[in-house]
């Protein structure tokens, strides 16, 4: 048993210590929330038509897109993605074989990812859809230099097979770690993982927006 000062000046600063220390601890709890909350933000940049209404929409073709991330197939990989995440909300996906067949009669091909406005309309009617899905990979796969990460970003729009109106845009962009996992040496996510997470961001600025 520790002998206490006769001024009491002991048991003082014993209680400075602990005020010291909940301080201490109160201050590395605010700094792993405020890195927790940042961690978090940077969402999807998303545009709905304000006067559209999207319930009609039912029959979708996805457009090849754009790849613009030099890594070979991302784009299909992202495509078999959002067509399955589409099925899952209840709009059916036209057979990629077919909507290439078709916009290539169509003259699709001369600028990749893009279709015109008598393109999709003509095409539209032969697909019997209400609307294209068309975009571009920014990134998809692991970055370079030391520490490298996988990183997926995407972009998508929902264009009107009619009136060739822009009825859904939106981007996004993923990294497989985040502050808290660079902290904490948390395993990295893979880039199928982040892919997944980035459609289904996406997706949700459409249907739930």
């Amino acid at each position: 048993m520790r002998a206490r000062d006769a001024d009491g000046t002991g048991s003082m600063v014993d209680a400075q210590n602990r005020r010291a220390a909940r301080r201490t601890v109160s201050a590395c709890l605010l700094v792993l929330f405020s890195l927790s909350v940042l961690a978090g933000c940077g969402g999807p940049m998303s545009y709905v038509h304000p006067t559209a209404d999207l319930s009609y929409i039912k029959t979708v073709a996805i457009v090849p897109l754009m790849d613009l991330s030099g890594q070979k197939g991302a784009e299909g990989k992202v495509m078999n993605v959002v067509a399955i995440e589409l099925l899952r909300r209840g709009v059916d996906v036209v057979e990629f074989g077919e909507v290439s067949k078709v916009l290539k009669s169509e003259g699709y091909g001369r600028e990749p990812g893009v279709i015109s406005k008598s393109m999709a309309e003509n095409a539209g009617k032969r697909l019997n859809i209400q609307g294209f899905i068309v975009g571009s990979v920014q990134e998809y796969g692991a970055s370079t230099g030391r520490g490298a990460y996988p990183e997926v970003s995407v972009s998508l729009k929902l264009i009107d097979a009619k009136s060739y109106a822009i009825l859904w845009e939106a981007t996004h962009s993923v990294k497989g770690t985040t502050i808290l996992d660079r902290l904490f040496g948390i395993g990295k996510k893979s880039t199928s993982d982040l892919c997944q997470e980035v459609v289904v961001d996406l997706l949700d600025t459409l249907f739930e927006g």
